[in-house]
């Protein structure tokens, strides 16, 4: 904990640094801003507010989904992925979570998504994601 307490004493004096991690919980600690990869590839960029209170990819919800709640009875909603990781030497044509994504459509098989800004601050690469509602209508 020292070494994120020394990070995100860094920040403050306007340092800036790229920190890879497994553990968003951390990560929401000591980022500012956040960009979410699977199989290589960044699926969602976002500033912090926006990213742990409005998550447009669906596998960012389910990155999040999996973070403990350190508190007696706190639960998140529970998000499973199905289907096998695809491997990363041979990825999927398409989107690379396709193989994965319970709202995959035709589209995400043949075409990778571009970018598109869910809000201020806040982009994604998703074919599936409602803009209008940041996500909520996947």
């Amino acid at each position: 904990m020292e070494f994120q307490n020394l990070l995100a004493d860094l920040k403050k004096k306007n340092f800036t640094s790229l920190f890879i991690s497994h553990d968003l919980s951390v990560v929401k600690y000591i980022c500012n801003k956040t960009a979410v990869m699977y199989l290589g590839h960044i699926v969602e960029f976002a500033d912090k507010k926006a990213l742990y209170e409005h998550p447009a990819h669906p596998y960012t919800r389910a990155l999040l989904a999996a973070i403990p709640i350190p508190r007696a009875g706190g639960r998140r909603e529970h998000v499973s992925l199905p289907g096998e990781l695809p491997s990363p030497l041979q990825p999927p044509a398409g989107c690379p979570f396709h193989t994965r994504c319970p709202y995959a459509k035709d589209i995400c098989c043949r075409e990778y998504p571009e970018w598109r800004q869910v809000e201020e601050n806040h982009w994604c690469a998703c074919h599936c994601t409602d803009l209008r509602g940041h996500g909520e209508g996947l």
